[in-house]
């Protein structure tokens, strides 16, 4: 976006920066591929044989966690219902943790979605290794935990985490909520409505100027093999459906 700003910087109208929703994906990447997990079972955990009992134990222990965490904090958990936008559920708890002026979770939905984890298959023919398995990674259908937590210096955000091994995450974060810690840090004051307010002006003002940029057609120059046919023409290179002659 800098570079397009600094090219056709004196054909814009106006430029407006804004933070909305910020998704950031965690994994372990050290247990993202099959060979990972059975070196890890075998050389860290000594567990011989990576059956689905042991991945079934991993996938038991962590809703237990889970559920004692909530127990013990006093936390709600439930399943999210359908036709529940799960951000207006947890207003109330939102607003009394601000009210309290303390962080942390503060609201756990559980809910069935597709995620990545790995199926464990008894090889077909006999191996040397009486105690090899064949693991395969795989997407299939199971809880994932929504964690509704109220940070000190991101503010309100989600976690999600995967019930089943490897257990990846997605953190939802809020963009305006984050300037406003910093806003709220450096002791600068501003109005929640006004900047709403500004929004709409802008918005209203963008379908007024309708600006655009008329950046004209170009051809991509590009070079085939002759014996190659089927290659679609077009100001660009595409490769499907192209086959040898």
């Amino acid at each position: 976006m800098e570079l397009f700003t600094q090219l056709f910087g004196d054909l814009l109208a106006f430029v407006y920066h804004c933070f909305d929703r910020i998704v950031i994906y965690g994994y372990l990447s050290g247990l993202s591929r099959p060979e990972q997990v059975v070196h890890f079972f075998h050389q860290v955990v000594g567990v011989p044989v990576v059956s689905k009992e042991v991945l079934s134990q991993r996938t038991a222990d962590y809703p237990a966690w889970v559920e004692a965490f909530a127990r013990n904090h006093r936390l709600p958990i439930e399943w999210a219902e359908k036709g529940v936008r799960k951000e207006d559920h947890v207003v109330p708890w939102q607003r009394r943790m601000a009210r309290k002026r303390v962080y942390g979770v503060y609201y756990i939905f559980k809910s069935m979605e597709q995620g990545p984890t790995f199926r464990v298959s008894v090889p077909k023919y006999p191996t040397k290794d009486p105690h090899h398995r064949i693991l395969a990674p795989q997407r299939s259908r199971f809880t994932h935990y929504y964690f509704y937590i109220r940070d000190e210096t991101l503010g309100p955000m989600v976690m999600r985490v995967a019930s089943f091994f490897p257990f990846q995450t997605t953190y939802y974060l809020n963009g305006h909520s984050l300037i406003e810690q910093e806003l709220n840090r450096a002791r600068i004051g501003f109005d929640l409505e006004q900047q709403k307010r500004i929004c709409v002006d802008l918005q209203k003002q963008l379908w007024e100027d309708v600006p655009f940029i008329p950046l004209g057609e170009y051809w991509q120059a590009t070079a085939y093999r002759k014996d190659l046919t089927d290659v679609l023409p077009g100001s660009f290179a595409v490769f499907y459906g192209v086959r040898r002659a």
